[in-house]
């Protein structure tokens, strides 16, 4: 199975799934050269030796021309909300997945209200909203014609960005495990 990590950062996730699943292969990307670089340095300071693994910094809105239909699986964990333009970068995802391929998102579970957060969730909106204005929101405005949506962009937002790349079914589930969260399993036609 070809999978693949959006937003990969230092390459956490792209590692334990490589480690887990070592008939798959993995490529795990990021805009950032220092992610790329810190992906590999780290699995080589864990002697991390999987075959199965690579790291590559590459722009998630505009991903290899020969991509197309590759990926079985493609996941992004917590990073849709800090690219620059997570409408493009959504749309490279429903390009890059083959038909019938699996696109998980991990994302917080805003609603872009901060009245309606703070009363759902508490002092933990308050954290979010403050992480996503010294974090997501200047990471996600490099260029001028970024989105800048931060981290509580919220289900409403992102469901329709999902649909506008292309997915159709799209199902939106808690995450037991990180309250914070939720996850959206989408599947390409």
């Amino acid at each position: 199975m070809m999978c693949l990590d959006v937003g990969c950062g230092k390459g956490f996730h792209a590692a334990l799934l490589a480690e887990n699943f070592p008939k798959s292969n993995f490529t795990g990307i990021d805009v950032t050269l220092e992610a790329v670089h810190l992906a590999n340095q780290q699995r080589k300071d864990n002697g991390q030796t999987f075959d199965n693994l690579a790291f590559i910094q590459m722009d998630a809105g505009k991903m290899d021309a020969d991509w197309e239909n590759k990926y079985d699986v493609v996941t992004i964990f917590d990073a849709c909300h800090d690219q620059m333009r997570p409408d493009l970068c959504l749309k490279e995802i429903y390009r890059v997945l083959k038909p019938g391929g699996v696109f998980g998102m991990l994302e917080v579970n805003g609603s872009s209200n901060v009245y309606k957060d703070k009363q759902e969730m508490g002092l933990v909106a308050t954290q979010m909203y403050g992480c996503s204005m010294f974090h997501c929101l200047p990471v996600s405005s490099n260029s001028e014609d970024a989105l800048g949506l931060g981290a509580m962009w919220g289900k409403e937002r992102a469901v329709k960005l999902l649909k506008e790349a292309g997915f159709k079914d799209i199902t939106v589930l808690p995450t037991p495990q990180f309250v914070i969260n939720i996850l959206y399993v989408c599947k390409k036609d």
